[in-house]
């Protein structure tokens, strides 16, 4: 028999769904039964729900094949995908809640924009100046840094993570998922970037004490433990607090500081090695950051270019103009391989 609150007719192969509806003033379950349907998943009965009885039910979702990231929930007190969750692994009523970890906005949608803050602190790719392109890798550390790559940003392994979960203030860690994206940029066999000061202070990676709750949970299987964390704090540890280096640092008055050209995308410190390409794509310094074309590269870090200039639906490469490579902002690749250069077209 049905409980009286629930919304839909009870019926033989139906199942019962006990959702969170609230707000941060406050909220509690309520009860739904919705039609079984062979293969129905947690985020099709919410469909269901939004169409038939609750239009204003908030829920997040996008691609409904488990590679956005963007229906998160926790079901049955499990931090899952809702289109990855069959409704046909539970006996009985399927509870409903949005993620813990989040401040929530309505129902089972919440705020993951601090995620996104974090992401903005963490010191990006940085390849030698000196490194010729294309790129070469070795296959070995490829592989290695393809797992980190796999993540969708679904933040489970955040919602999940007892520091992040049972604490109000996220000052302390970065969380699991950006020990992944630290990892992954750490482990690139071209980077140059030191990044173990920042784990070390801000990033907390000393916070999380090994309880894999994070790759348990992981759509993607990612281990986000053994293969990212685990490393991250044996080379923590060893700027922090190896002996040996320690000395080391004390006869060299600190760690040497960087480069400032390896801070600057593009830069060639020498006649002969170059980062550019004929026919990449680039951005200007110059005012309004124009798109350019690079015509030829020449000697002692200067390159000849093309500047793009729109009128209406035309465009009209402009030039040739001599600039140093440390005016470029952002360097594409090249005009026929990249998304954003693909769409210039020549009009002269």
């Amino acid at each position: 028999m049905a409980v009286a609150s629930a919304k839909g007719a009870p019926a033989n192969g139906s199942v019962a769904l006990q959702v969170f509806r609230g707000d941060p003033a406050g909220g509690a379950e309520e009860r739904f039964e919705v039609p079984m349907q062979e293969g129905m998943v947690v985020l099709d009965a919410i469909h269901y729900i939004q169409a038939h009885f609750a239009p204003d039910l908030a829920c997040r979702w996008n691609c409904k094949a488990a590679k956005c990231g963007s229906c998160s929930a926790e079901v049955n007190g499990r931090p899952r995908l809702m289109c990855k969750t069959r409704v046909d692994e539970f006996d009985g009523e399927i509870h409903v809640w949005p993620m813990k970890a989040f401040p929530l906005i309505k129902d089972l949608v919440t705020d993951v924009s601090w995620n996104y803050k974090v992401n903005r602190e963490i010191p990006p790719f940085r390849p030698s100046p000196n490194e010729a392109v294309p790129y070469r890798m070795a296959a070995e550390d490829v592989e290695r840094i393809y797992e980190f790559r796999k993540c969708i940003e679904c933040f489970l392994c955040q919602d999940v993570c007892h520091v992040l979960r049972n604490h109000d203030d996220k000052s302390l860690y970065y969380g699991p998922r950006y020990m992944v994206r630290i990892a992954g940029l750490e482990m690139h066999p071209l980077d140059t970037q030191r990044r173990t000061g920042l784990l070390h202070g801000k990033a907390g990676v000393g916070m999380c004490n090994i309880t894999k709750c994070c790759q348990e949970v992981c759509p993607e299987h990612i281990k986000i433990t053994d293969n990212a964390i685990i490393p991250l704090k044996e080379r923590t540890a060893t700027d922090s607090y190896d002996p040996i280096a320690w000395v080391a640092r004390k006869i060299r008055g600190g760690v040497p500081p960087e480069p400032e050209a390896a801070a600057i995308p593009g830069f060639v410190p020498k006649a002969g090695v170059q980062r550019f390409a004929v026919q990449d794509v680039v951005r200007l310094r110059a005012r309004g950051r124009p798109l350019a074309r690079v015509g030829r590269v020449l000697a002692d870090g200067w390159l000849e270019v093309w500047v793009l200039q729109m009128g209406g639906v035309t465009q009209r490469w402009r030039g040739p103009k001599t600039v140093r490579a440390t005016d470029i902002v952002s360097n594409y690749g090249p005009l026929d391989d990249v998304g954003i250069g693909s769409k210039i077209r020549d009009q002269d």
